[in-house]
């Protein structure tokens, strides 16, 4: 009885998660086990992000990767998606999997245990990445499809910080980063619990709640590709938070980038013909992350 009273539940989680997917594009992570990897990545955070604005300065943006600050002008002047913009602006600090940044000299910079704590982090966010790939893979009938193509991933790690700020004229919450969809496969958004992620849902900006340590599972528009738009992306942004930091962990998992990204065949029916042409995983970020309307530049 106990062996089906746990495939009964397997079942009902799995109904879920593809439900999730295919109605709001995200679901919430719950007994992740990372809790200790990822407290230890938000203390690291919060003590690089607490350096003098001099010394983060320190660290260079290289080919997207590196340190920006919370200055309107630090981003590129003719992104669509600063165009018009306030001052409002969050400073993040992007590494990736194969030493993009030398976290070694963050951590010379005043970060004692920085290193570990983003190794840690980011070997522990890929295992339970690893685990979630293969639940959806489950929820397409392709079990072992996304782990075939992750055996050198293409990763970043995003540490992130949101400053207090007032409410505007007209009591709404000041947007710090433009409504957007994520272009990888999925982000696993690790969140602090101060409120300020919003999905659009009916036209309508939805809050999405999570408790401190929770994790967002968000599907990107490769994943989206990947199954002919059955599992969706949706457009999310950030409102800040009157009087409060806000500090959040996103990492963005995407697989080889020699994979072909090409529709899967359960996601092709009379009714949802094939949308896409195959393009590699690696040529599809470029064209994003070069976009004019990406987000964080």
């Amino acid at each position: 009885m106990a062996g089906s009273t746990s495939s009964a539940r397997d079942r009902r989680v799995a109904a879920e998660v593809e439900a999730a997917c295919a109605s709001e594009g995200l679901f919430v992570l719950a007994g992740h086990g990372i809790d200790a990897e990822l407290s230890t990545a938000f203390d690291a955070a919060r003590t690089f992000f607490g350096l003098p604005a001099e010394v983060k300065d320190g660290v260079p943006r290289v080919n997207r990767y590196g340190y920006v600050p919370d200055r309107i002008e630090a981003r590129t002047p003719s992104s669509a998606a600063y165009m018009g913009r306030s001052s409002l602006a969050a400073e993040y600090l992007d590494m990736g999997l194969a030493g993009e940044v030398d976290i070694e000299a963050v951590e010379a910079l005043g970060c004692d245990g920085f290193a570990a704590a983003v190794r840690g982090y980011q070997a522990a966010a890929l295992g339970a990445a690893h685990a979630v790939l293969e639940a959806l893979a489950t929820t397409l009938g392709v079990p072992g499809f996304f782990a075939a193509r992750m055996s050198q991933p293409q990763c970043r790690l995003r540490f992130l910080h949101y400053p207090p700020c007032d409410r505007l004229d007209d009591g709404s919450a000041p947007v710090y980063s433009t409504p957007h969809t994520d272009y990888g496969a999925i982000t696993m958004l690790a969140t602090d619990g101060v409120p300020g992620l919003e999905l659009l849902r009916d036209s309508r900006w939805v809050p999405v709640s999570t408790p401190p340590g929770g994790i967002v599972v968000q599907l990107g528009d490769m994943l989206a590709r990947w199954t002919n738009d059955r599992y969706r992306s949706t457009p999310h942004r950030v409102v800040g938070s009157s009087g409060a930091d806000r500090f959040s962990i996103p990492f963005f998992v995407n697989p080889d980038p020699s994979v072909v990204v090409s529709t899967i065949g359960s996601c092709v029916t009379a009714e949802r013909p094939e949308r896409y042409e195959p393009v590699t995983a690696g040529e599809f970020l470029v064209s994003r992350i070069d976009s004019p309307t990406e987000p964080y530049v």
